[in-house]
């Protein structure tokens, strides 16, 4: 495969990314009103558009407002209008670009401005859930906000055709022209006071079209694989319920009461205490009796050793089932295994994505481990190939702390969970590779306390590495002194309520420590690499469907003739991509190797992937060579 050919196929404005495109009058913003079925997502072929309102700005070959009423197969000017533009501008983008998609325009050719996005960037780790709409961003700015009457409408739930079209058409223009004035203030400021956010802004918006294609696709589960584990698991609560009945006598362990008088009372434990020595009880003076309280209480004697075993088997086997296996039970008999899901840009301080599930609330981002495989291709015969920035996060901390020592362990292949085990072994508390794994990296977010062997170990990480402990420690100065961090790539971060109290331990330590390194691997590296793989996948003419993105990994499925072809685009994402993006756009020069990790089989993490397993990793002397 020639990559170099094949980057030049790629859209223009992924192929050569520029901030100064932005700068241009050619552009359209625009906004749908549509049936409010499951929130009104395009995803959803219950939907359909009602109208649909946009602004066409001066340099555009068709200015001005116009409005389409209609279905999807209505708005025929839309597309060709946001076709025509230099990019196209709207609050939620991902929501209205889905709808766009539906009417027939060429999504993966667009350059967005998302004003929702752009204000997230802005922001930094500041907004909380729900201060980025449309409304509050006006209202920050002191500026009148959206129709009253009819927001109301729309929030109690009456169905947006039943508005009247005079006041759903107001109301819709006035969208447009708020996201409109939005947009140039945005675009105003940034240019004015924080230069370095435009090509942050740039970069998220280059994801949201390809998140919004993705959504449409969905992932499959293995029914046979489903149902096995459900049928066992549902067998296992049974025996565990008959064996806590029997234990307690049958007593209602659901009921607070019922279940303190046993705990308290009959078992005779302790209850936990404040620090001091009070007990520690709930708000109304009731001992407390949530899982957590009881799976710390401390056992005496073996019944009360035997009903923490139990209690804690019951526990999780209830969340087990609750949590996804009845819900994927349930997707695969009534939905043929299809799970579907929403990517969120704007929902984590870090500015790593983040997801929610839809029809069976089981989101993406954090399946256990154990249930991956449970996933397949919807094809016949097709795999599923996973690749992901092998110890990502690692290399970002090394090359943040230009950690020559680091950069060396890495580029020699030394293996750092062994360096753990011993360290840890060595001072009393023995362990292996595999348990060591959970200590390794606990000091990049500036992990510190726990057992006396694991406390030796993580002074000893900070001593082998300390160009990264000496960033951390200037970053947590810094924000000290000034409640905010500024990254090497421009995004910032704030901790105004940051403290030292008398210990010297300074509040917000484990974020100061984490964001930087979380937010530059998941928020920057890994979303650049899910655009250009995604985009040369097309360009290539390949089947293979990107299906998923979990924090520091691409997940797709794949016809067996282009395992190949999946193993060249993973390198091309995730190693050659970042050094010349993070150069051109950031002006970072990467120090630090990059590598992909890519696995392929049947189903997701299953034991043939893991025997495909192979890593890549950046040649130093190609650094910066471009693509």
């Amino acid at each position: 495969m020639d990559l170099r050919a094949l980057h030049k196929r790629l859209p223009e404005h992924v192929a050569s990314p520029d901030v100064s495109r932005y700068l241009s009058d050619n552009y359209t913003v625009f906004d749908f009103e549509t049936t409010t079925f499951n929130n009104g997502l395009a995803v959803y072929r219950e939907n359909s558009t009602v109208m649909v309102a946009w602004f066409n700005g001066p340099g555009h070959p068709n200015p001005g407002m116009h409005v389409s009423w209609g279905g999807e197969f209505d708005h025929a000017q839309l597309v060709e209008d946001a076709e025509q533009a230099g990019f196209v501008v709207a609050h939620n983008a991902k929501f209205d670009l889905q709808w766009l998609h539906r009417c027939g325009a060429k999504i993966p050719q667009l350059l967005v401005w998302d004003t929702q996005l752009a204000e997230y960037v802005l922001g930094g780790n500041r907004w909380q859930w729900g201060a980025l709409s449309l409304e509050r961003c006006a209202k920050r700015r002191a500026w009148e906000g959206k129709e009253a009457v009819v927001s109301k409408m729309i929030k109690r739930g009456i169905p947006t055709q039943d508005i009247p079209k005079r006041w759903l058409e107001k109301y819709c223009i006035q969208d447009v022209a708020l996201t409109e004035r939005l947009f140039r203030n945005q675009l105003a400021y940034i240019q004015r006071a924080k230069p370095r956010l435009m090509p942050i802004v740039y970069t998220r918006c280059l994801v949201a079209p390809v998140l919004s294609m993705m959504e449409f696709t969905g992932m499959y589960l293995d029914p046979e694989k489903v149902v096995q584990r459900a049928t066992d698991l549902e067998r296992s609560y049974g025996e565990l319920q008959q064996q806590m009945e029997a234990f307690t006598g049958g007593i209602n362990t659901a009921s607070t009461k019922q279940l303190a008088e046993f705990l308290y009372t009959t078992l005779k434990f302790k209850e936990p205490t404040d620090r001091y020595g009070k007990p520690d009880r709930t708000s109304s003076g009731r001992p407390k009796t949530d899982i957590s309280t009881v799976l710390s209480l401390n056992a005496s004697n073996a019944k009360q050793r035997k009903f923490l075993e139990l209690y804690g088997s019951l526990n999780s086997v209830h969340t087990e089932l609750t949590k996804y296996l009845r819900k994927f039970s349930d997707c695969c008999k009534d939905a043929n295994g299809r799970l579907v899901a929403q990517f969120n840009q704007t929902n984590t301080q870090t500015h790593r994505l983040s997801s929610n599930g839809l029809d069976y609330r089981a989101q993406f981002q954090n399946f256990p481990r154990a249930y991956k495989p449970f996933f397949r291709s919807r094809h016949e015969g097709w795999l599923i190939g996973e690749c992901d920035g092998a110890q990502l996060e690692f290399r970002v901390a090394a090359h943040l702390g230009r950690d020559e020592k680091a950069i060396s362990d890495i580029v020699d292949e030394v293996d750092v969970h062994s360096f753990t085990a011993k360290t840890l072994t060595d001072a009393g508390q023995p362990t292996d590779r595999q348990g060591a794994k959970a200590h390794t990296f606990k000091p990049l977010f500036g992990g510190r306390s726990g057992t006396e062997a694991e406390q030796t170990y993580y002074r000893a990480f900070r001593d082998k590495y300390a160009g990264i402990s000496d960033t951390q420690d200037r970053w947590i100065t810094t924000v000290l002194e000034k409640g905010k961090l500024e990254t090497e790539w421009g995004l910032q971060f704030y901790w105004p309520d940051t403290r030292m109290d008398r210990s010297g331990y300074v509040t917000n330590t484990t974020s100061i420590c984490n964001y930087p390194v979380q937010s530059f691997a998941t928020a920057e590296i890994i979303p650049v690499g899910l655009v250009y793989f995604w985009h040369a996948a097309k360009a290539a003419n390949l089947e293979l469907m990107v299906v998923n993105s979990i924090h520091d990994s691409i997940i797709c499925e794949v016809p067996p003739n282009e395992v190949e072809a999946f193993h060249e685009l993973s390198k091309y994402a995730l190693i050659n991509v970042p050094y010349w993006y993070l150069d051109k756009m950031y002006g970072v020069k990467l120090t630090a190797p990059l590598g992909a990790g890519v696995s392929i089989g049947p189903n997701w993490a299953d034991e043939a992937s893991k025997k495909s397993e192979q890593t890549y990793n950046a040649n130093p002397a190609m650094y910066h060579k471009g693509v």
